[in-house]
């Protein structure tokens, strides 16, 4: 049985930041971080730059809390 998780982005945000830097999290959780769809999640996971994401086994795949803090920073940063 796949466990459904029903909260709001910045609960969702929470809880993945109050992980250590090691932590991983799903596609679902990833893209909620980031405030994207998980289409536009493998989209962009396809670019350069983007993080790489983390195979687990054949179709399980996950992103590090830190790596995508790290991109959304640089991203900012390029903004400005």
């Amino acid at each position: 049985m796949q466990r459904v998780l029903n909260y709001p982005f910045s609960e969702a945000y929470h809880h993945a930041r109050a992980l250590s830097d090691q932590t991983l999290v799903r596609p679902k959780e990833a893209a909620a971080m980031l405030g994207i769809s998980r289409k536009h999640l493998y989209e962009l996971s396809s670019r350069p730059g983007f993080p790489s994401k983390i195979t687990i086994s054949d179709r399980v795949v996950a992103w590090r809390v830190s790596d995508l803090e790290n991109w959304i920073k640089q991203m900012e940063a390029s903004n400005d």
